[in-house]
């Protein structure tokens, strides 16, 4: 997996999005620089000064990127005003010109999926919980309800299947329902490739999909739980834009 420098981003007619990695925010120690997440014990107004640079980056008004607080499941929130924190919700949707949806994490999945013809656009964090439980499966058939068609996926940074060893019955349990999911490290141990499982999701449900190709243990551009505990969060960002 590759760790270059990669705050990504793209466009696709009137979709933008973006992955952001640790450069260019105020945070600082642990939480150095563009940590974006208010529940690691970070300062509050850093955090918010880091949010705004990422939605000017993203292309909203600032205050106009819902960041989801994530529960390790498969709860879709289709977000319909402003921001604030969505407890429970490892999926935002939203159909809003102007409007962003923003997912978190330091080594999970993120994925963020659209349809450029009808500009519904949604973020996806899906670790080991949300592969088992199919999060990204969740968001595909809550945009197909609300007229997606044709979906497209990105699949940004997060661990790899050599870098995240776990216990046998819990490679197991998600192989149980996506069993492209097992593998194992470079030393031989249980693990799992929370990518190819997501990438087998998305296959099964007809999804183009891309992937930056980034592991966040091995990069020190990302923030990664399982390499520093103590650490800050990057997020994947969508937003359609006005015409």
């Amino acid at each position: 997996m590759s760790s270059d420098h990669a705050a990504t981003t793209g466009r696709s007619g009137p979709v933008r999005w973006l992955f952001t990695d640790r450069v260019g925010g105020v945070s600082q120690g642990a939480f150095d620089s563009l940590n974006l997440a208010d529940h690691v014990g970070d300062d509050p107004s850093a955090v918010a000064v880091n949010r705004s640079l990422v939605a000017a980056q993203l292309g909203v008004e600032p205050g106009h990127l819902a960041v989801m607080s994530a529960s390790h499941g498969n709860e879709v929130c289709v977000v319909e005003g402003l921001t604030g924190p969505r407890p429970g919700s490892d999926v935002l949707i939203t159909t809003e010109v102007g409007l962003g949806v923003a997912a978190l994490a330091a080594d999970c999945l993120l994925v963020l999926l659209y349809d450029a013809d009808s500009g519904i656009v949604g973020a996806v964090h899906s670790g080991w919980m949300g592969v088992r439980d199919d999060a990204v499966g969740a968001a595909v058939e809550a945009m197909r309800e609300l007229g997606a068609r044709r979906l497209s996926a990105i699949v940004g940074p997060g661990i790899c299947g050599e870098c995240y060893p776990v216990p046998q019955e819990r490679v197991d349990e998600v192989a149980a329902t996506v069993p492209e999911a097992a593998s194992t490290t470079r030393d031989g141990r249980a693990s799992l490739d929370l990518r190819r499982g997501i990438a087998a999701h998305l296959a099964r449900l007809e999804v183009v999909s891309r992937d930056v190709g980034i592991c966040t243990a091995q990069s020190p551009l990302h923030y990664s739980y399982r390499r520093d505990g103590v650490t800050g969060r990057q997020c994947g960002a969508i937003t359609v834009v006005a015409s």
